[in-house]
């Protein structure tokens, strides 16, 4: 059994890594020939567009991972069927999922190493090539955000004509508090707000403060210097990365910063929970593709291929699905993120009962 178990690891891993190596491959051309004709006539350019291909190969190797598991398990299992060694496998009372279970363990840690993976690299080299593209682009780094709205913590309401990250400062801003009984408290309308590191704290330079008493009336302060009792941080208008750059931990932090001052973080959310959930997709994938190989014939790589294309569909159809729902708050991100994974599971659980 010790020998079997070798020699179906050393297949599928050689066969795995060779996939996945080709799939990436494949894909990194698809990307270049899309483009090639803007490269060709920006061709001074070309230095940032070879960084940006070189360090979108971690992101490439990230999204493939699950598809490439699941087209070697299938090739390798299936020609086992194909050329009778299941049978005799089987005839000395292995069961092909009992002879498959080093298998299933290698690729648990194969999936746990790719949340690493995203973590540690892929997240990283995104930067990297998001950046090339700008520059390649001729575009620069945004110095500040535009038009932004922003429902605080606290009941604040702020309406920033432009917030610079640099320096830290606003200009044209109207500052609202909310009342309990769902009135305006007071309103500060200024053309300059800006942060002091030294205090913690935002400052009101020039401006109208304007307060609505409970009885009725209204009084209009001008104020200079005035200090804004307020919790939110520069960190708080700060530009949000693309999700594809952001790590694990940077979207974590991020979610806890935006729920301190009452930011929707239902799209973070479901997309930090996702990132977690495709990695594992890859083990549900490969006990289907145990199922699948089966029914392979002799034309075990058609049928592999054939399979892939279908499940992914499958798969990438209801992982859209489910992740909308979770962006837009219909459903909790988490179950958003999980469902495809389990509605897998589910059909690998009823395939093997009737099957196996």
């Amino acid at each position: 059994m010790k020998k079997l178990n070798i020699y179906l690891l050393k297949e599928f891993l050689s066969f795995f890594i060779g996939s996945l190596l080709l799939f990436v491959i494949l894909v990194t051309i698809a990307e270049l020939s899309a483009k090639l004709n803007y490269y060709v006539q920006n061709s001074d350019r070309m230095k940032y567009f070879i960084i940006y291909h070189l360090a979108r190969i971690p992101h490439n190797i990230y999204y493939l991972f699950p598809i490439s598991l699941m087209f070697s398990s299938t090739y390798v299992l299936g020609n086992f069927v194909k050329n009778k060694e299941m049978i005799a496998i089987q005839n000395s009372g292995i069961s092909l999922f009992k002879f498959s279970t080093p298998m299933f363990i290698i690729v648990v840690f194969l999936c746990l190493g790719l949340v690493f993976f995203w973590e540690f690299v892929a997240s990283h080299t995104n930067k990297i090539s998001f950046e090339a593209d700008r520059t390649a682009r001729g575009e620069s780094t945004s110095i500040n955000s535009g038009s932004i709205n922003i429902f605080g913590a606290n009941n604040y309401v702020y309406f920033i004509d432009d917030y610079y990250y640099q320096d830290k400062y606003m200009t044209n801003v109207v500052i609202m508090k909310l009342a309990e009984n769902q009135g305006v408290q007071f309103r500060i309308s200024t053309p300059y707000v800006q942060w002091y590191d030294d205090e913690r704290k935002w400052y009101v330079e020039n401006g109208i403060l304007v307060n609505f008493e409970r009885d009725g009336d209204v009084n209009i302060d001008v104020i200079k210097h005035y200090p804004l009792e307020v919790i939110e941080r520069p960190d708080h208008f700060k530009k949000r990365p693309h999700l594809d750059s952001m790590s694990l931990s940077e979207e974590r932090e991020l979610i806890k910063l935006q729920k301190e001052v009452n930011i929707n973080t239902n799209k973070l959310e479901t997309d930090f929970h996702y990132r977690i959930s495709y990695c594992f997709s890859g083990f549900i994938i490969v006990l289907l593709a145990s199922l699948f190989c089966k029914f392979s014939t002799h034309s075990v790589l058609v049928v592999s291929l054939v399979l892939v294309i279908v499940v992914a569909l499958l798969y990438y159809s209801i992982l859209m699905l489910f992740r909308s729902l979770g962006d837009g708050g219909v459903i909790n991100p988490l179950i958003a993120a999980w469902i495809p994974n389990i509605v897998f599971a589910v059909l690998c659980r009823i395939a093997f009962k009737k099957f196996y």
